[in-house]
Order: C-alpha cells, then sequence, then structure tokens
C-alpha cells in the first residue's frame, strides 16, 4: 500500500499527455488551415524535433544542477498550456511553426526530472512497474487525448479544440503542485545507462539521451576513429538498422496527417483513423507488457519490420485511390504499422539496443543511439515534405516502408553475430 501511494504522482502526468498527444496532428492541420502546404508543415515537425535535441542537453544540465524536480516538471506544463494558448490566435504558418518550436523545448523539460523522480522516491524493486506505469501514463494519455479530438472536432472546429486543451493543461499543473513530492535524494541522470526500466522508460517519453559514464576524451575518440574499421561492428549494424527504420518513420509520420486531410478528408476523419492506430498501439504494449518474454524474440523483430515497412507500402498504393477508399482502407491498414508493428518493434529493439553495447563507454553508446533516431527523423521529416509536394503522397509513403524494410539487413546480421558469438 506504501509504495502504491508512493507511486501514485505518476499518474500526474496523464492529463499533460492528453494535451500534448493530439498536438502534432494539430499543427499540421492548423498551418493547411492557414493556407501553408505539406513543406511548412514538415518544417515544423523538423524545427520542433531540432529544438528538442538542444533542450533534451539543456534541461537535462538544469536537472543535474537543480534538484527540484516538482518546479521543472511544472515549467514544461505550463509552457504546454501556454502554447495552446497562443496558438489559438495565431495567424499564419510561420508563427504556427515558431510556437510549436517554443512546445517543443519547453516539454522536453519534463522527461528527465519525471524519471529521476521515479528512482528518488521508489525503492529499487519496484522501478520496473514504476516505470511501466509512467509509460502508460504516456501512451493511455497520447490516445486518450486523440479520442477527445476525434469527438470535439464532429462538433467544434480544430482553433476551438486547443482550447479544450488547454483547460487540460491546467489540470496536468494543478496535479503536478499537488501530487509530486519534494525529493530528499538526488540522483543523476547517468542512471538511465545503467538501469535497462529506466532507459526504455526514458526513450518512450522522449527520445533523447545525453550522458556520459567515461572520461575518455571525445576529440581522442574521434582521433582514433576508422571507419573500416567501424563499419565491421556489430554496433556500426545496430546504428544502421535504426538510422534506416527512423529514416522511414520521419517520412510517413510528419506528413501523414497532411495526407488525409488533402486527398479529402476532414478533420475528425484525420482524427479517428489516428485514434484507432493510438488505441491498437496501447492495447499492444499492454499485452506485450503481460507476455514480454514471449513477444521479445528476434522473429518478432522482423516480422514487426515487415509489417511496419508493407503497411507503409500499401498505404502508398492506397493514395492512388479516392478519399473514401482511403479512409476504410487505413483504418485497417495504419492500425497494424502504428499499433502492433511499432509496439512490438519499440520493445524488442530497445532491449536488444541496451543487451548489445555492452559496459564499456555505455552513456556515450546509448547517446548515439538517440542522435541516430533524431538524425533519422529529421532526414526523413524534411524530405517528406518537399517529396509530397512536388511528387505525392503515395510515394513518400512507399519510400518510407522502402526504407524500414531495408533496415531488416542490418538488424538479421547484427542478430546472427549476436548468436555466433554464444
Amino acid at each position: 500500500m506504501e509504495e502504491s501511494q508512493n507511486m501514485r504522482w505518476v499518474y500526474s502526468s496523464l492529463f499533460a499527455n492528453i494535451a500534448m498527444g493530439p498536438l502534432s496532428t494539430i499543427v499540421v492541420l492548423y498551418i493547411l488551415e492557414k493556407g501553408g502546404t505539406v513543406i511548412e508543415a514538415s518544417f515544423a515537425i523538423t524545427g520542433g524535433t531540432l529544438i528538442s535535441i538542444f533542450a533534451a542537453f539543456l534541461w537535462g544540465k538544469f536537472s543535474d544542477i537543480y534538484p527540484r524536480r516538482k518546479i521543472q516538471i511544472m515549467l514544461a506544463y505550463i509552457g504546454l498550456a501556454v502554447s495552446m494558448l497562443i496558438l489559438y490566435w495565431a495567424k499564419t504558418p510561420l508563427e504556427i511553426i515558431l510556437i510549436y518550436i517554443f512546445y517543443s523545448f519547453m516539454a522536453t523539460a519534463s522527461a528527465t526530472p519525471l524519471n529521476l523522480l521515479i528512482m528518488e522516491t521508489v525503492e529499487e524493486n519496484f522501478w520496473k512497474r514504476a516505470f511501466s506505469n509512467l509509460q502508460l501514463a504516456s501512451s493511455l494519455g497520447g490516445t486518450i487525448g486523440l479520442g477527445i479530438s476525434f469527438f470535439t472536432t464532429i462538433a467544434i472546429p480544430v482553433k476551438l479544440l486547443l482550447i479544450v486543451l488547454f483547460f487540460i493543461s491546467l489540470i496536468s499543473i494543478d496535479l503536478t503542485y499537488a501530487l509530486i513530492p519534494e525529493t530528499k535524494e538526488r540522483r543523476e541522470r547517468k542512471l538511465f545507462a545503467l538501469n535497462m526500466h529506466a532507459f526504455l522508460s526514458r526513450i518512450f517519453i522522449t527520445p533523447f539521451l545525453w550522458v556520459r559514464l567515461t572520461n575518455e576524451s571525445v576529440l581522442k575518440s574521434f582521433k582514433n576513429f576508422k571507419f573500416s574499421e567501424f563499419r565491421k561492428t556489430k554496433i556500426f549494424k545496430l546504428y544502421m538498422a535504426i538510422f534506416l527504420f527512423y529514416i522511414g518513420s520521419g517520412l510517413f509520420n510528419t506528413v501523414y496527417p497532411a495526407g488525409l486531410k488533402q486527398i479529402g478528408l476532414n478533420e475528425t476523419l484525420v482524427f479517428l483513423v489516428i485514434f484507432i492506430g493510438m488505441v491498437v498501439q496501447t492495447a499492444t504494449y499492454f499485452y506485450i507488457g503481460i507476455n514480454k518474454r514471449m513477444i521479445a524474440t528476434n522473429e518478432n523483430l522482423y516480422r514487426s519490420l515487415m509489417l511496419r515497412g508493407s503497411s507503409y507500402v500499401l498505404i502508398g498504393i492506397t493514395f492512388l485511390f479516392t478519399a473514401t477508399e482511403v479512409l476504410y482502407s487505413n483504418l485497417i491498414i495504419y492500425p497494424l504499422a502504428a499499433g502492433i508493428a511499432f509496439s512490438i518493434f519499440y520493445t524488442v529493439s530497445n532491449v536488444i539496443v541496451f543487451e548489445s553495447i555492452g559496459e564499456k563507454g555505455r552513456g556515450r553508446a546509448l547517446g548515439f543511439y538517440t542522435a541516430m533516431i533524431q538524425i533519422g527523423t529529421l532526414i526523413g521529416a524534411m524530405a517528406s515534405g518537399y517529396i509530397s509536394y512536388y511528387i505525392g503522397y503515395w510515394l513518400n509513403f512507399m519510400l518510407a516502408g522502402a526504407f524500414v524494410i531495408t533496415s531488416i539487413t542490418f538488424f538479421k546480421a547484427l542478430l546472427e553475430k549476436n548468436s555466433k558469438n554464444f
């Protein structure tokens, strides 16, 4: 009972995730509504990702220097509320882009202190459960937010939806103030690299990790670096697989809402497709949590990649047909890609990453891993706007699928090499 009380604050993040869940979709649709193009929508997502990389470093340092976790989390949620409010008054696509960049900077502030709070307020024996609860609050909150967006846009425009989400974000501020405890014990971010459950939770909330567990000079590392030798290592295959996968994800996810909108679906139907996908994703995460040993196999990793890649290709093909055909087919195909396939891939791949990099220089290796995620996503996000605008969404989605399927080659090479070492 005492442990349940200690972990109750984890759910204070639920309402913030409800408000944040649909925001990237709203921003894309809002840019189109204000006369912008898919290129400007991709600029918004790319700009938000870029600033989040810098923000993760800055807020992480802040967490090490200033151990008042409640204050930092409240700053993040206040930034969320302010973003919702000023988005309501935005008049041009440029203003929307700049506001979204501000939101991305502020939202990143909560990731590190939320994870550190678990380590500081919960006994280590209960970390796995607490981190699972934190991930559930993130996934479930985002799904609920998309559900609210779907139902409310039946009656009100996207602009008024921002006011609804603004009031929800205020609830998250109140709950943070009321539930999150002041910590007596101070822990540093390097623990993310030493505990697998902490690492998985941190990457789930926001895929940026800046930690360093070695005094080895970075300049010396670059001086001794030889690409010809590096490409023979298993870590190279791991990074390449992750890099290719997230290029595909960046290509697809950045412009998918815009593609649905511009092919003829209204905002309500766009939210419906994405909401169904997230419902399936949340249910799959829950199922994996119960059956992780059965799910976390190399064969399921390959299957999830093939399912996600082929689903992207099929979605690209559907965009050659009418809006009605796109709607009904995507209500089936999108949940396969975003729900089942991604949930299995995310769970299995991150465990593989944590176990593959070894003990030496783990912080730096995990830092490079998250860098590969973001560089791949950035390349995909930036290219997606131009490909979709000048050629077509169908080609962009098919290319996304091709990148995901190609990543299987590197994952297989990595895992086959690992099996030979035993």
